[in-house]
């Protein structure tokens, strides 16, 4: 994983919350690591590269793709600020090609590499790395089969209503693209262009080029919940 080198380094409070338990020396050292950046909207990783260590996100956001074989993408989960990518992880740990395809968000990530032999030697040395480790990893599986149930049982609209409450987050207005929409959701800019408009003229959102403000984020909710 690649990204130029900033000057900077990350606290240990700042970027590695779970590391508040590690002894010092190891705060201390992967506090040393130096801070990588990677510019909004570009490759990360791609399905059968060789990942050479674990990183985690200090700011902006990753979205882990994979790509269908009618050439539709669809996201797998997000990585955000004081998380790393389960995937890239286990493939440093078992020496194996990464299984599917990484990508920036809308801003520049910033980011740690721990090496993949000191991750090892930290995970065998501090509870806390081990923590950390099965918490991300118990939390990734539900999360992948909530998706893979949604997927299955969902109407587009419901899958979008959520997405936009979860990329919102505290706020009310997500900047993306409707093909970028359709593309974390697995579908075609049509289809999301269809969602989007009885949305509208429910009153949920309003859209405008490259945003939609969530006008009821409830009336979104409920949507997400119909059975």
């Amino acid at each position: 994983m690649g990204g130029v080198v900033d000057q900077r380094r990350v606290t240990v409070a700042e970027g590695f919350p779970f590391l508040a338990n590690a002894s010092a020396v190891t705060q201390a050292l992967v506090s040393s690591l130096p801070v990588r950046l990677v510019e909004p909207r570009n490759p990360v990783l791609r399905r059968g590269d060789a990942v050479d260590g674990v990183f985690l996100v200090v700011g902006g956001s990753l979205r882990v793709f994979y790509i269908a074989a009618d050439g539709h993408e669809a996201t797998l989960y997000r990585v955000r600020p004081g998380q790393t990518c389960i995937l890239a992880l286990t493939a440093a740990f078992r020496s194996e090609p990464y299984p599917a395809w990484v990508e920036t968000e809308d801003a520049t990530l910033a980011y740690v590499l721990v090496p993949g032999e000191m991750f090892a030697r930290l995970y065998d040395a501090e509870p806390s790395f081990r923590s950390f480790v099965f918490e991300v990893l118990s939390g990734r599986v539900f999360e992948l089969m909530s998706t893979l149930e949604e997927l299955g049982s969902l109407r587009v609209e419901q899958r979008l209503a959520a997405f936009l409450l979860d990329a919102a987050g505290a706020g009310d207005e997500v900047v993306m693209s409707q093909a970028r929409l359709a593309a974390h959701l697995g579908t075609a800019r049509e289809v999301v262009f269809r969602a989007l408009r009885t949305m509208s003229e429910a009153g949920l959102v309003t859209t405008s080029r490259g945003r939609v403000r969530l006008n009821d984020a409830a009336g979104l909710r409920r949507l997400h919940q119909l059975g």
